[in-house]
Formats: C-alpha cells, structure tokens, sequence
C-alpha cells in the first residue's frame, strides 16, 4: 500500500470512528465513494478537509437525532420539500449545540453548499438555501456564515417579518423533532409559499382572463376558490389512499380490452389505452400543446450560461456518476466482444493447441473462427418529469445523469434520447381560457396546455446535443405534470426506431398533478389514466418500462420500478436498472 493510500485509509477510519462515536450507534454502517454511499472519498487537499468531516458530522447528527418514523406529509410537494431542508438544519443545528467541536465543521459543509450558488444572478430563485441560511442564524447566532448573507438579501425580510412566538418556538422545539416539525408547517404556511410560487408564473393569465369576463367576475372568483379547496398538491399527498382506493376498484384484466382491433389511424398506445370498459380520458383542446426542442426555447447565450452553471454544479457528483458509467461501459462492450468457436477443421490456426503436435505428431492441426457475440441494437429514451417539485438538486442531478449516461451509452452504440414533460403555464393557460369562454362544460378532461420538450433526440451526436442539458435547470420552465401524455408521446416516438431492443426510463417524483384539470374532473382522473397507460405498455408493448422515484413510492405505478430517498442515489439506480435489461436477452 503506498503512502498516500494509506494516508486516505487512515483519514477513513478516524471519521468512521468520529461518526460513530458522536452517533451513540457502534454497528452504524459508513460506506465512501461510490453513488449509493454514505460519503464521497477523502479530499486531496486540507482545504476541503473540515468540509468532507462536515458531511460526516451531518450523518452522525441525523443518526442520533432524527426519528426515521416520523414522515413529513404536509398535503403539497412544495411544503414538503422546504420541511425536508429545516429537518435537515435541524438534527444540524443540534450537534452544533452539543457538540461545540464539530459545529466548525458542519458550517464549513454549509458554506460549501452556499458556493454552489453564489455564481447566479438570480439569488430569489433559490429560496430552500435561504431558508436554511435563516434558520442557522436563528438557531446559532454565534456562528458566522458570511457565504449564505446574499441569499437572505431577498428573503431575510420576509422571514424576519413573521410571527415572533413561532420563531421562538422553532428554537425551543430544537429537540422535539414533531414539535419543530407542526411549528415549521406553522412558519412557512404563514408565508403563503405556494401561492406565491403559483401566482408569480400566472398572474398575467389571471389577469386576462379577469378582464374577458369582466362580466361574470363573481363565478369566477367563486371556481377561484373552488379550486383552492381541491388542490391537486393536497390530493398527491393527503388523497393518496383514496385515489389508491378508487384505482384498486379497477380490476387490471378489465383495463384493456385485447379482443378489440386498433385503430390504424391513431398512435398504437393511445388507441389501446382507449380501449376501456369503465374510464374514458379526454383532451378539452390539443390546439396549445406543444412539442419543442430545446434549444427553442431560449437563445443560444442563454444556453451556454446553463451549460456553465450545469457544469459548475456537478462537482463531485460528476466524478461518482462518471465512475459508475464506465462499469456500465465495460459491461456493454464485454458483450459485444467477439468469442471464438474451437476445434474447427478450417480456419485460424489455433496456436494454443501446437504443442499437442510435439507431443504426438500424428494429431491433426486445430482450427479456431471467430464469431461474433449476439448483441441486440439498443434505443433507450430517459424521460424526466420536467414539473415544479423536481425544483433544485433533484433536477440537478437528473440532468447530470441524463448528459454522463447517454454519452456513456452512444460509446457503446446504443441511441439515447432525453425528453422531459411539463405544462406551459400554471393553473390551465390557453386550455382553461377557452373552456371559461365556451361557458365552463362540466368535466372537461384534461385543461391545461401541455409542454413536451427533446433535449437530445435519439440521433443527434451527444457533442451536439450535450449543450441543451443545462436548460433542465432553467427557471420558469418546470411547472404541472400530466404523466400519462407524456408516457404516450415517448413511447411512441421509441416505438417507431428500428432497434431490437426499446428501454424507456420514467424519472419522477410522484403523482401527476395538474391544478385545473383535478379541479374540474375527478379527483384520480390524471392517476387512473397514467394507471391505463403503464398498464397498456407493461402488457402490450415490446418497449421495456423502467422507473425511479425520487422521494416518493413509484411502485404503486410501475412493476419495474425503484425507490430513491436522496437524489444522489439517481446515477447508482439509473445504471443498475440498465445494467438489468441488458443481461436480458
């Protein structure tokens, strides 16, 4: 072993040690390296040292403080994810309390998250970092962390201006991980995040659709708040049993009916999704809809700023996914190397056999010819839901995924394409403004303007099409989600490649949700037709149906499907579900 192996062993085995000891849990499991471990490998440096201890520190804290039964379910995605990044700061916060010696570490860790976004413009966009920056100087006053004072330019105000028993009461319910937990949803309810969030992208809607029907303002305002009581974030999380429910009551041999013939003229899937005994989806209008390639969605200047802060977000995720792609990459090309079949009459001299001839001169020379290995032309399609709650590091590390995977796949010959899915605007756009204006039908079906978005088509060199994944990250691109469309139309487009081989990867983060069409339709109607489309491809298809949820249960959707609790375990499960398919054949 040399010198600085060891020197890395050794550094190992003291934070294992740390981690534990500050744990209370000797058997705890600590893992360095790759995606799915507990901590990247040692820095090379002393700069990055009380960093890489920081994150150890972190692990230990949420060992020992954090109650793993305890869920967080507030009833709305967004509510979610900002309670997630305070019950981090949390368990945080607490070992800087009791543990003063590693209080400089978990803020050097701090401050190196701040770096990831100090290079943007635009520091009101990032409101999950501002909050924890706020919280940190509420809790631990004494500590400077003069990286995160940009992000509180823009928020700080409006944190400060809340209620002074409920900051109190965050800071004394420190120990009590449901008590912060209620005093949270408290604090960022009083906020009105969601509404801001909603309002900020379709004010100007509103606004039109306010003047248009100047003359029915009362009925509008009255659907207004209609659909504030049905809000389709609340059904994806408080309504998920009940849709769950209303979906068993659906026996899956009744879903498609095989006997009918398809109808030519139709996409395949649609058509056989169609062929339903007891659920008809419907489309209000298709005339807003849009399938885009990304790069026309903003100029090119634009483009290459993403590009940029992609590649300055990677950092150490790059090297770990990286890494795990070259296995997929040995993996494939072992498959396709030629073998050679033996003791042929005719052929290539097989010199691994002469010295039989000095042994007994009378045996026959051995031939050998190559052959080549059987391996199926591949197309895969990774197509990422593009919507509001994939918001941050989920997104961040879907697009680093999705740009170091599908150049590791076209090395080995195998087609890729990325897509992603969303709508074009907030609560319904063009869709909502001409079902208002046709006198409000009842149960319209779907109501809003889909976005369907090519950021690499299957044929385009990964060179080219490397610089559109920066724009995953583009804000005011990612608004509502409708799955079942969007499992269609990339099914469709794989199913008319002439590969052997289709794989299409479904990354999500739940239910779909779309505001205005839940409010008008039944509650499950988004959720029983994506129920018919997964159903239809699973059973019917040649295309071989993957998933991967982040944070949220796929399973209950999808029968090859895989659960992730942190978005840095998305390049492990993308490459061992791929690897999977692979041996198949």
């Amino acid at each position: 072993m040399t010198a600085k192996n060891s020197q890395t062993e050794t550094v190992k085995e003291a934070v294992s040690a740390a981690t534990r000891a500050i744990s209370g849990n000797p058997e705890m499991e600590i893992s360095f390296g790759g995606m799915g471990s507990s901590l990247p490998n040692p820095p090379k440096t002393i700069k990055e040292l009380n960093s890489f201890r920081g994150k150890a520190d972190s692990l230990a804290c949420i060992e020992k403080y954090r109650d793993k039964k305890i869920r967080i379910n507030s009833g709305t995605k967004k509510v979610d994810a900002l309670l997630r990044v305070m019950e981090d700061a949390r368990v945080e916060i607490l070992g800087s309390i009791n543990y003063p010696g590693i209080a400089s570490n978990l803020n050097a860790k701090f401050e190196d998250s701040c770096k990831l976004f100090q290079s943007l413009e635009e520091k009101e966009d990032h409101l999950e970092i501002a909050l924890e920056s706020w919280l940190r100087k509420l809790c631990l006053p004494h500590i400077e962390s003069s990286g995160s004072d940009q992000f509180l330019e823009y928020w700080g105000t409006l944190f400060n201006a809340q209620d002074e028993k409920v900051k109190e009461g965050l800071i004394t319910s420190l120990s009590d991980q449901e008590k912060f937990q209620e005093t949270a949803k408290d604090f960022l309810q009083s906020l009105n995040i969601e509404d801001e969030d909603s309002d900020s992208e379709d004010h100007d809607i509103e606004d039109e659709t306010e003047q248009e029907e100047e003359s029915a303002s009362q009925d509008a305002e009255d659907d207004e708040s209609v659909e504030s009581e049905a809000s389709p974030e609340q059904q994806d999380e408080e309504g998920t049993e009940e849709t769950d429910a209303d979906a068993g009551d659906l026996d899956e041999d009744a879903i498609v009916d095989e006997n009918q013939e398809v109808i030519t003229n139709q996409s395949w899937l649609e058509s056989l999704v169609g062929q339903t005994s007891n659920f008809t989806y419907k489309v209000y209008t298709r005339s807003f809809d849009e399938e885009i390639k990304a790069e026309d969605l903003c100029s090119p200047e634009e483009i290459l700023r993403l590009r940029k802060h992609l590649d300055q977000l990677m950092g150490p995720s790059k090297s770990t996914i990286s890494k795990l792609a070259h296995r997929l990459q040995r993996f494939l090309m072992a498959q396709q190397n030629r073998s050679w079949e033996f003791n042929k009459e005719e052929g290539m001299l097989d010199s691994a056999r002469l010295h039989k001839i000095i042994t007994d001169p009378l045996t026959p020379l051995s031939y050998k010819i190559e052959k080549d290995t059987e391996f199926r032309d591949t197309s895969v399609s990774i197509l990422v839901d593009s919507s509001g709650s994939m918001r941050g590091r989920s997104m961040t590390v879907a697009a680093i995924c999705a740009d170091i995977i599908s150049t590791t796949l076209e090395r080995c010959n195998v087609k890729t394409e990325v897509l992603g899915f969303t709508t074009k605007q907030w609560k319904g756009g063009e869709s909502r403004k001409l079902w208002m204006e046709d006198g409000k039908p009842e149960n319209p079906g779907r109501l809003n303007d889909i976005r369907h978005i090519i950021f690499k088509s299957a044929d385009t060199p990964w060179r080219r099409g490397q610089k559109n994944f920066g724009l995953m990250l583009r804000e005011g691109l990612l608004k509502e989600n409708v799955d079942g469309e969007a499992l269609i139309w990339a099914h469709d487009r794989l199913a008319r490649r002439q590969e052997q081989r289709k794989i299409l990867m479904v990354i999500s983060d739940g239910a779909p949700v779309d505001d205005s069409t839940l409010s008008t339709n039944p509650t499950n109607f988004l959720d029983l037709h994506l129920r018919q489309v997964i159903h239809s491809i699973e059973t019917q298809s040649e295309v071989n149906l993957i998933a991967i949820g982040i944070g949220h249960d796929v399973t209950r959707y999808y029968k090859n499907a895989v659960t992730i609790h942190r978005a840095e375990e998305l390049g492990g499960a993308m490459l061992e579900q791929l690897t999977d398919l692979f041996k198949v054949d």
